[in-house]
Order: structure tokens, then C-alpha cells, then sequence
């Protein structure tokens, strides 16, 4: 009993990183100082000290191949800090950034209970709904638009932001709650609930249109169309429908789209814009083809502070130019094992609402694996964090006692 005391003593910090945009802004605001800087590092620490002790009282939790996938990267990475050890401090920032979230898929299960999965889900996705709010209103009082937002060619009215301060990881973020939001309407049987989760899941969709990022458009669409054909394949015809509907009618859908297939926009991303990025990133790893530039060395927010090197637009772009072909290899087998693992319990659950919400929780991870191919989505912190939570409660539910899904 004292151990199950423990366990949920130490829940709670758990909820607090499904509220991640809006924890993480106000710790940061003054008086909270150092402490907002470093919490949900503190949570970690908090979790690794429980999951140890959790480990030598009652024995190994049963490990999806995702967790061992996840131990192995852990370990790489190390080595690559240690091939550079002439830059630990640019490796260590970069190993923060690429690989310490992933532990969490690791550390959960030993810390969150089957019953903690669904209200965990309902805190990340009323966040989601309180920055959708948030967003349409920025839209509506026309929040401002930096120069820097914009490229030649591009006229929008506005692009909202809210607490992350950048419509693309706005767009990134809503993208991902989406299906994740849908699903959870679909998983109610109260009317009233689930009208309340397909308002908050409209207010998201506003708002993703209203960052008009038109990667986090693709992607918020992959989601919900992966969401569609796992529940309905009917369904995911017409998502299609809608989508094809949006971009030839919807003015500022149409409007953006146009602009994706002008000259100027090609002329300059063949030039110095995103396909220019790629094609660098590319010439970087061949430098190098096994090991890369090494962690926090290019195309990242670690790169950008210590080098002044540029941003690559698309993570798995980044990570071949900083790890080369055995670390990417290893990375993009992680995130397929991940999604693998995933789907697997979704396919065996009897459960016809949770069956629902776990396709929402798999189209919301597809939307993020999709969005990275345009944007360095797991730069952000809150965007990294909530990947590996949804997944890991996932793989929670779908785990029994003393099996091992090696």
C-alpha cells in the first residue's frame, strides 16, 4: 500500500506535463525563475528515482520493443557525446534536445496507472482546447504578424501564435491534438461530452487554419485521416472530400496553396529556403556518411546558438547531417517500432471507446511524423514531451503483467 501511495504521490507531475504550453509559460513568468527553466527536468529525475525503486522492489514492467528501441538510443547517443568530447557542451545541449524525452517511454510505466491514461489524455487535450480559444481570438483582434514570418509572395492577414510565440509550432501543436481530440469525442457516450470535445476539436481546426501553416495543415489532415480510416473507411473518403473542398473554396486555404505553387516561392527555396536547407543537410552527412557532424553540431536550435549555422526546416533533415546514416537509421527505427507498437494494441483492443480513442492517439502521432518532414517539430519541447507521453499511455493500457512483447 505504501508503494501504491508513493505511485500516486508522484502522478500528479505527470498531469502537469499534459498541460505542457500553459505550465511551462506561467513557471517561466517571474518570480518562478530557475525553476521554470528546468521542471519537467525535475520531473524526470523525479520519475527515473521512482522507476528505480519501483524496479528493485517489484521487478522489471513488461518492455514493448519500443523501450528497448529507446535504451539503445539513449546508449548511442552517449557515444556520440563522447566521439566529440572536444564540444561535450554542444553535444550535451543537443543530447537534451533529441533524445532525453524519449526516456519517458521508459520511466511512465512504472509511475502512471491504467486509470490515469484517459483523464491525462482529457488534461492535454482541454489545454489544447484553451489555446484553440486562444488562438481564434488572436485571429479575430488581428494579432500582429513579424516581417520574419512571411516570405515574398505570401499575404495573409493574419497568423496566430499564442504562448508558444510561433504560428508554426502552434500549428504543429494543434495538428498533433486533433485527432487526438476527435477521438476523445467519439469515446464519450454522454451527448453533451461529446459535443464539447467536437467544439473543442472545431476551435482547434480554426485555429490551425488561422497559423496558415501549411505543413501543420498536411499534417492536422494525415491525423485525421489516418483517425477516419481506422474508425470508418466511409469516413476517410470523405475527410478527403473535405480537404479537396477546402483548398479550391475555402478563400484563404485557396490563397496559400497558390502560393506554395508560385515561381517565387520555388525560386526561393531552391535558392536559400527549405529545399536548399535538405540538399545542405545532405552534403553535410556526406562529409561524414556514419556518424554525421555529431549532436547539437547542425541544422538545430543547438547548432544555430553555439555556430550561427541556419536552421534545417524538416528534423529528419537535421538528424541525418548531425548523426549520419547509422544514427538516422537508428532514430527512424525507433519512431516505426514507436508507431508499430502503437497500432499493435489498438489492433488487439476489444474495447469499442477505447478502440476509438486509441486511433485518435495513432493519428496524432502520424500528424507529428509528418509535420517533421517540413519542420523541426521535436526542437520544441512541449511538442517532444507530448509525443512520447500519448504513445507511452497507450502502450500502458496495452500492456499485461508478466508479458514481455519482445
Amino acid at each position: 500500500m505504501g508503494d501504491s501511495a508513493q505511485a500516486g504521490r508522484l502522478r500528479w507531475p505527470i498531469y502537469l506535463l499534459a498541460g505542457f504550453p500553459v505550465v511551462d509559460y506561467f513557471l517561466r513568468i517571474y518570480p518562478w525563475g530557475i525553476v521554470g527553466k528546468t521542471w519537467y527536468e525535475l520531473i524526470l529525475i523525479a520519475t527515473a528515482l521512482f522507476a528505480m525503486r519501483s524496479y528493485m522492489l517489484n521487478g522489471r514492467k513488461e518492455m514493448y520493443p519500443t523501450q528497448k528501441m529507446v535504451l539503445f538510443m539513449a546508449v548511442l547517443g552517449f557515444v556520440y557525446i563522447l566521439m566529440d568530447i572536444g564540444y561535450v557542451e554542444v553535444a550535451l545541449a543537443g543530447y537534451k534536445i533529441d533524445f532525453i524525452f524519449m526516456l519517458f517511454a521508459v520511466l511512465l510505466p512504472y509511475v502512471v496507472a491504467k486509470e490515469d491514461i484517459v483523464p491525462i489524455l482529457k488534461l492535454m487535450v482541454m489545454t489544447g482546447f484553451l489555446l484553440g480559444i486562444h488562438g481564434v481570438y488572436e485571429y479575430i483582434t488581428k494579432a500582429p504578424v513579424p516581417s520574419t514570418w512571411n516570405v515574398i509572395g505570401e499575404n495573409v492577414r493574419s497568423r496566430v501564435y499564442s504562448l508558444f510565440g510561433s504560428p508554426n509550432i502552434l500549428g504543429a501543436y494543434v495538428a498533433f491534438l486533433l485527432p487526438t481530440t476527435i477521438g476523445m469525442g467519439l469515446y464519450q457516450k454522454a451527448k453533451g461530452e461529446r459535443l464539447f470535445y467536437f467544439v473543442a476539436a472545431g476551435f482547434m481546426t480554426l485555429t490551425l487554419l488561422f497559423t496558415f501553416t501549411r505543413g501543420a495543415w498536411i499534417a492536422g489532415f494525415v491525423g485525421v485521416f489516418v483517425l477516419a480510416l481506422l474508425w470508418d473507411k466511409r469516413l476517410a473518403v470523405a475527410a478527403a472530400v473535405f480537404a479537396v473542398l477546402a483548398a479550391l473554396f475555402v478563400h484563404p486555404v485557396q490563397t496559400r496553396i497558390d502560393e506554395f505553387f508560385s515561381p517565387v516561392y520555388w525560386h526561393q527555396t531552391l535558392q536559400n529556403g527549405r529545399i536548399a536547407e535538405w540538399l545542405r543537410a545532405y552534403d553535410q552527412m556526406v562529409n561524414n556518411p556514419l556518424f554525421g557532424a555529431g549532436i547539437g553540431r547542425y541544422g538545430g536550435a543547438v547548432a544555430s546558438k553555439f555556430f550561427g549555422i541556419i536552421y534545417v526546416d524538416g528534423y529528419y533533415a537535421h538528424m541525418l547531417a548531425e548523426l549520419g546514416l547509422v544514427g538516422f537509421t537508428a532514430f527512424m527505427y525507433l519512431l516505426f517500432v514507436y508507431l508499430r507498437d502503437v497500432w499493435r494494441v489498438w489492433k488487439r483492443t476489444t474495447d469499442p471507446q477505447m478502440k476509438i480513442l486509441i486511433a485518435g492517439v495513432f493519428g496524432s502521432l502520424i500528424a507529428v511524423v509528418t509535420h517533421n518532414l517540413v519542420e523541426n517539430v521535436f526542437e520544441e519541447p512541449a511538442m517532444n514531451m507530448l509525443f512520447w507521453l500519448s504513445g507511452t499511455l497507450i502502450l500502458i493500457y496495452g500492456a499485461k503483467d508478466g508479458e514481455d512483447h519482445a
